[in-house]
């Protein structure tokens, strides 16, 4: 991200993929430049290959953070400490497990913080605020309006790192690309999936407290970050270090950055023009920014009826509560990797509910009750820690947090915050 020196002006191009991560596909690392200033690229909405694209000019929005530059300082500091913490992954080719808080961290805030991610945030505000003003403002004002959060960025920003724990069950894996086809990156470039919840139930798969929960981001055309649920998949990985051998790999988790995408899709000098043809022959979904889901009650029981209701839709007669859900849409492909497998026996828990399945509800309430308490000011998120060992169902948290010592102290979470 640009640094928060000089003139307000000098920081109004507020970037949401840090330009750290994207010189390392750029089309002249390794020039006279100090620094690369070219990237190639794919423009996904024109079908257009851009072979030398200007690198700053790419995944900003000016006062993307708004023109109070705090939250635009705090995410620089971040991510200064994200680029030593991966260039340090990359040139050791090794990933440290006391590493861990970083590193959910760096993919929380990334997944959360993209343009694709407001504008599917902003999606959820207005189905849901409409659904809200049915029968209250006429049906053909609420079309020709969107409701929408104003840098709503700054929100998903905020409540990623509040909820970054969620994720620090998740076992992490370096993946290295021995292939001849690299990583390439996009412009939403944290890839989230569940191949085993596809397979129990692709209706309940989404979710980030979902048991099955996969991640990944490119961190390079060499490498990138994966995180899953070893609760449910077993890898074939020593020291956390998955070696990709096969092209078909590779390709696999780049089609995954293409249909994850938002705008562009970044690609690495060496990447081949067979291999760019193959990428840009997959179809991408369409359809809303966000899923919408109104399930109806009619009896006493806690049964619900699934309907295919908008938000401009009557409940039907005789309805006694509804249920709506309201999610990101979810990618037609998983993360498969021949280094890692379904446990024969998964551990998950699994009630029948909507929010069911889980990998550890005991975490998930500590977490959630937490930030609550960040976004209302009555915590601060350094103190995360200590809140845990303080909490009365601390003693009934899964057996990973004491197994893996994933305890930080609280100038450790100072300094990453």
């Amino acid at each position: 991200m640009y640094q928060c020196w000089g003139t307000m002006a000098d920081n109004k191009r507020q970037h949401y993929v840090p330009k750290s991560t994207l010189r390392y596909f750029a089309s002249d690392l390794g020039s006279k430049h100090s620094k690369p200033r070219q990237i190639r690229l794919v423009n996904i909405a024109r079908q257009k290959v851009i072979p030398s694209a200007s690198l700053k000019e790419q995944c900003y929005r000016d006062y993307f953070y708004g023109k109070n530059l705090a939250a635009e300082k705090a995410l620089g500091d971040v991510e200064g400490y994200f680029a030593n913490l991966v260039r340090k992954m990359m040139t050791t080719c090794s990933i440290d497990e006391r590493d861990g808080w970083h590193l959910t961290q760096m993919v929380a805030l990334q997944k959360a913080r993209t343009l694709r991610a407001e504008e599917e945030h902003n999606s959820m505000i207005d189905r849901i605020m409409k659904l809200i003003m049915y029968n209250r403002i006429d049906e053909k004002d609420l079309r020709s309006v969107k409701i929408e959060l104003k840098h709503a960025s700054n929100l998903n920003v905020a409540l990623a790192l509040a909820a970054s724990p969620l994720l620090l069950d998740l076992k992490r894996f370096l993946v290295v690309n021995e292939t001849t086809t690299p990583f390439v990156i996009a412009d939403n470039p944290v890839v989230s999936t569940n191949w085993f919840g596809r397979k129990k139930d692709p209706d309940r798969m989404a979710g980030m407290t979902r048991a099955g929960l996969q991640m990944c981001l490119p961190l390079s055309p060499k490498f990138a970050l994966l995180l899953h649920d070893s609760n449910v998949y077993i890898s074939d990985a020593k020291n956390n270090i998955i070696m990709i051998r096969r092209r078909e790999e590779a390709a696999a988790l780049n089609e995954l950055q293409w249909l994850n995408a938002h705008k562009n899709v970044y690609l690495p000098p060496t990447f081949s023009q067979g291999d760019l043809e193959d990428m840009m022959a997959i179809e991408r979904p369409t359809g809303p920014l966000a899923g919408f889901i109104r399930a109806e009650n009619f009896g006493d029981d806690d049964s619900f009826l699934v309907t295919d209701k908008d938000e401009f839709s009557a409940p039907t007669e005789g309805v006694k509560s509804e249920l709506v859900i309201i999610s990101a849409p979810v990618l037609p492909k998983d993360i498969r990797l021949r280094a890692v497998k379904i446990r024969n026996k998964p551990q998950y828990f699994d009630d029948g509910s909507a929010g069911s399945f889980q990998r550890d509800t005991v975490w998930e309430e500590i977490v959630f009750q937490h930030v609550e308490r960040v976004m209302s000011e009555e915590a601060t998120f350094s103190n995360f820690m200590e809140y845990v060992s303080n909490h009365p169902l601390e003693p009934q948290i899964g057996r990973w947090l004491k197994r893996a010592g994933r305890r930080v102290d609280s100038q450790k979470l100072r300094e990453a915050s």
